[in-house]
């Protein structure tokens, strides 16, 4: 009986993410990132996320809960969730200040000048973060979304755009795509009579 209800939980889990909410703020927040970036204000896309996250639990809440209901998962899910949520933010921040710094000290670091693929570089980092939510949330559409920055990074890249082109042509990619998810999500999944919406 755990077993099958192990499955069952394992199963939920994967589809509590897929309506395509966590897709749409992660995609507006790549695209507000690039244009802080074109309009040359990298230090403030770090900001972003922090203020996005606060954003999923009430729109989820609003828009999603009143067509599938809520769902608990066991303290176990809960506290792994919180755990690989941390390591993510962690490793997010991180990767991102480091993108910044090197793109702010691309000057003065000692790189020749046939590396054309540094302005790819927060998008490449980004690309990360979209494989670690992949893994976070089990859903491939995420991976599929950190080829697109990938791929974004080193075709904007060698075309000579900069860091903010690069992750804006990416974020309407992203946003195209997740809103395509989400509105799929709504027509398929009608609120449920006497609901919050």
């Amino acid at each position: 009986m755990l077993r099958n209800l192990g499955e069952l939980e394992k199963s939920v889990y994967r589809t509590y993410w897929h309506n395509g909410l966590l897709d749409v703020l992660a995609a507006v927040g790549v695209l507000a990132i690039g244009l802080l970036w074109l309009w040359d204000r990298p230090v403030f896309a770090a900001i972003v996320p922090a203020l996005l996250v606060p954003l999923w639990a009430p729109c989820r809440q609003r828009f999603i809960e009143p067509r599938l209901g809520m769902v608990e998962f066991t303290d176990n899910r809960d506290w792994r969730n919180r755990q690989l949520l941390r390591l993510t933010l962690v490793v997010g921040a991180a990767c991102f200040a480091l993108a910044v710094g090197i793109y702010l000290a691309r000057d003065r670091l000692a790189f020749g000048h046939d590396v054309t693929f540094i302005a790819g570089l927060p998008a490449f980092l980004l690309a990360g973060m979209a494989a670690l939510t992949a893994m976070l949330v089990a859903s491939i559409r995420f991976m599929v979304y950190a080829i697109v920055l990938l791929l974004c990074g080193v075709t904007g890249a060698a075309l000579g755009w900069s860091p903010g082109q690069i992750i804006v042509a990416a974020g309407i990619v992203l946003v195209a795509a997740s809103v395509v998810v989400l509105a799929r999500f709504f027509r398929r999944n009608p609120a449920i009579a006497g609901s919050a919406e």
